[in-house]
């Protein structure tokens, strides 16, 4: 009773958050028009503030055990590379090969697993998911550019690949925050706080903008790539990671940590720019939406199992 407990705390939030966009639209009471500049307005201003936030409050003395990081990294490289040859073999659409591989290892891992560790083991647990996300980020970016561009029959210069990178608001808020913790001084309270409640902030007004903005459009004619890819990100890539690092004895806040950015569902940042790299846009926001539907239940499924086998 007492896991069902902590996986209903930890997953039902979200839904409400979702739910009360989703209410607001239909309603009328919100336009989608706004709801999509206003969520260009969380991922550039407001989500930084988390990076930042986490990162400020970061004890980086804790990165020479951090080998969960370097495990993150090195998962995700590999699923990269074997989604490249493995989605070929049964989707022929250069379009659309692009837009599964990125959903299958790019997750939206500010939005869902830092909130999510936060919810389920605490502030440790965040920390070292923020930590993740920090390295995580430019890697989803990197690899999502050269994959795309490779699709679209172009050439991703390195130069290209850095500076799409480094202005990415994730990434900027991240090496701020970071950059404060090394500093030999403290922030103000005046300072800190409102950047706390910015911070704060920026999870429900994210997820009030994702309920505001589902649809359900071509479902059925991408069923099978949905399924797939689906699959794929949320049962097969969070049961063998979790495999792998309970053989390796990892402990509770790691593994979660780790757990939460491969179980999380695929990340909103993917449609804008499959969108802008020529891909099948219709798909990869299909994607984040089936995903982000379906990791509600998969991820309390998770919950549930981590906790009766006591792995966290």
């Amino acid at each position: 009773m007492d896991n069902l407990v902590i996986a209903t705390n930890a997953v039902v939030p979200f839904m409400v958050y979702i739910l009360i966009g989703a209410t607001a639209r239909k309603l009328g009471l919100v336009k989608e028009t706004f709801l999509r500049e206003l969520n260009s307005v969380i991922f550039r201003v407001f989500f930084p503030f988390i990076m930042f936030n986490n990162l400020y409050d970061a004890d980086f003395s804790t990165l020479k055990d951090a080998g969960y990081v370097l495990f993150a990294l090195v998962a995700t490289l590999i699923v990269v590379v074997i989604s490249f040859f493995v989605v070929p073999l049964f989707e022929k659409d250069n379009r659309r090969r692009g837009v599964i591989e990125q959903a299958i290892f790019r997750s939206n891992s500010v939005l869902f697993a830092i909130p999510l560790a936060n919810s389920v083991l605490g502030a440790e647990a965040s920390t070292k998911s923020s930590i993740i996300v920090a390295f995580l980020v430019p890697v989803y970016n990197i690899c999502s550019v050269f994959i795309l561009e490779y699709y679209r029959g172009g050439k991703a210069s390195a130069g290209v690949v850095v500076k799409n990178v480094l202005k990415n608001p994730l990434i900027v808020g991240a090496i701020a925050g970071a950059i404060f913790n090394i500093l030999p001084v403290t922030m103000p309270t005046c300072l800190v706080k409102p950047i706390t409640q910015l911070s704060d902030l920026a999870t429900p007004m994210a997820l009030f903008v994702l309920g505001g903005t589902l649809h359900f459009s071509d479902l059925r004619k991408n069923a099978f790539p949905l399924a797939v890819g689906t699959g794929i990100k949320l049962i097969v890539l969070p049961a063998l990671i979790t495999y792998i690092m309970a053989l390796m004895n990892y402990g509770p806040s790691e593994l979660f940590a780790v757990f939460c950015m491969f179980a999380t569902p695929v990340a909103a940042a993917s449609f804008p720019m499959a969108q802008s790299m020529d891909a099948d846009a219709d798909l990869a926001g299909e994607y984040v939406v089936v995903s982000t539907l379906l990791a509600i239940v998969t991820i309390f499924i998770w919950i549930i199992v981590l906790k009766n086998l006591g792995l966290i």
